[in-house]
């Protein structure tokens, strides 16, 4: 089904609203936004939709057909049509008593767990292992994925 390129961009945008104005954010929802942009090869029937920055040289940008990956000097665009599976590698720790006894809190804990190594999975069956730096980026780079995979396999943007 094709559907305006804007109106895809707006409805992840709206999903993803909970972490507007949190530090490392940067959406492309008004005019003052496109200044934030980064060099990437975009297609006609794309939209930037998301900046996030890791730190000062590693960044995920989500668009309305992908994900781009920059991260240690290398970068990586993944399709969302591509992906088959994502998954925090932390939580094969979370049955883990002598690593759960490492942190002062579970809260603590619980932000491990949802950080550090994420892995993405293509249909290809390559992996991009992406680190977090901290648990914000990873629920939303989890929803964002979710999200992008939705709108890329109900949508064409025109």
């Amino acid at each position: 089904m094709k559907k305006e390129k804007e109106k895809i961009r707006i409805q992840i945008i709206k999903s993803l609203e909970v972490y507007k104005g949190k530090s490392g954010f940067i959406f492309f929802d008004s005019s003052e936004s496109n200044s934030q942009s980064i060099e990437v090869d975009l297609d006609d029937n794309d939209l930037e939709v998301l900046l996030m920055n890791l730190d000062e040289s590693n960044w995920m940008l989500l668009t309305t057909k992908c994900l781009f990956i920059r991260q240690n000097g290398i970068s990586n665009r993944i399709n969302g049509i591509e992906i088959e599976g994502f998954e925090f590698l932390n939580l094969a720790h979370i049955r883990n008593k002598e690593k759960a006894a490492e942190f002062k809190n579970p809260g603590e804990f619980k932000s491990w767990l949802y950080s550090g190594d994420f892995k993405i999975t293509k249909k290809d069956k390559t992996n991009i292992i992406v680190n977090l730096p901290h648990h914000d980026f990873g629920f939303c780079l989890f929803n964002a994925i979710k999200k992008l995979r939705f709108v890329t396999n109900k949508y064409e943007g025109i």
